[in-house]
C-alpha cells in the first residue's frame, strides 16, 4: 500500500513538471535509465540491506591477507648475495639447492624465483639469467620458470653469523650434573592412629 502511494505521488509530481526538470539535470546512469526504475532499484536495495554491501566489505577485509601471503612467498623464494659467489652471477651450492627446492617442492602458483638487486644492473641481469637457466633444468612440467628482480632486504643472518652464535651458546652452557644427594634424617613416615 505504501509503495502504491509513493508511486502515485511520483506520477503526480512528474505530471506537474517538478521532477522531470531535476531528472534532466542529473547525468548519472541510474537517472538516464528512468526515474521510476531508479526508485524501484533503491527500494530493492534498501529491502535487501546489508547484502549488497557484504561482499565488497569481505573482499576489503581479505585483501591484506593475500598481500601477506604473496610477500611471504617472495621472501621464501628470494636469492640474496649469499646465494651467489661474491661480485659474480655464479650460484653457490646453497643457491643451486635453493633453486632446485623452489622448482620441485614449492606449490606451482608460488614458484616465482626472486633475485635481490645487485650492486650494478649488469650483475643483476646476469644473476637473473643464471637462475633462469638453472631453474629451467628443474622445471617439473617443462614450463619456463618465472624469475624476477626484487629490492626486498633479506630477513635473517648469514650462515657464518648463525654458526658463531650457536658456537658461543654451546660454550656458555653449563655442564649437566645432578644435585648432591640430601639426607632424610628429619623426615619420618609414621602413620597417625
Amino acid at each position: 500500500m505504501r509503495m502504491a502511494r509513493l508511486t502515485f505521488g511520483l506520477v503526480m509530481a512528474c505530471g506537474l513538471g517538478v521532477i522531470p526538470e531535476a531528472v534532466a539535470q542529473c547525468q548519472c546512469a541510474r537517472c538516464r535509465g528512468g526515474f521510476l526504475e531508479s526508485i524501484a532499484q533503491d527500494y530493492a536495495e534498501r529491502n535487501h540491506w546489508p547484502m549488497p554491501y557484504v561482499c565488497p566489505d569481505r573482499e576489503a577485509v581479505r585483501a591484506p591477507f593475500a598481500l601477506m601471503v604473496h610477500n611471504g612467498w617472495r621472501r621464501q623464494n628470494m636469492l640474496c648475495d649469499e646465494h651467489f659467489k661474491e661480485g659474480t652471477a655464479e650460484l653457490t651450492e646453497a643457491g643451486r639447492l635453493k633453486v632446485q627446492r623452489i622448482m620441485t617442492e614449492v606449490p606451482a602458483p608460488h614458484r616465482t624465483i626472486y633475485v635481490r638487486r645487485a650492486e650494478s644492473p649488469e650483475v643483476t641481469a646476469a644473476r637473473i639469467q643464471a637462475v633462469y637457466d638453472l631453474a629451467a633444468k628443474f622445471s617439473p612440467d617443462g614450463s619456463p620458470p618465472v624469475v624476477q628482480e626484487t629490492t626486498v632486504a633479506p630477513a635473517g643472518w648469514s650462515a657464518e653469523r648463525v654458526d658463531a652464535v650457536t658456537r658461543k651458546f654451546q660454550t656458555a652452557v653449563p655442564v649437566p650434573q645432578l644435585p648432591p644427594p640430601q639426607s632424610n634424617q628429619g623426615t619420618s613416615n609414621q602413620t597417625q592412629k
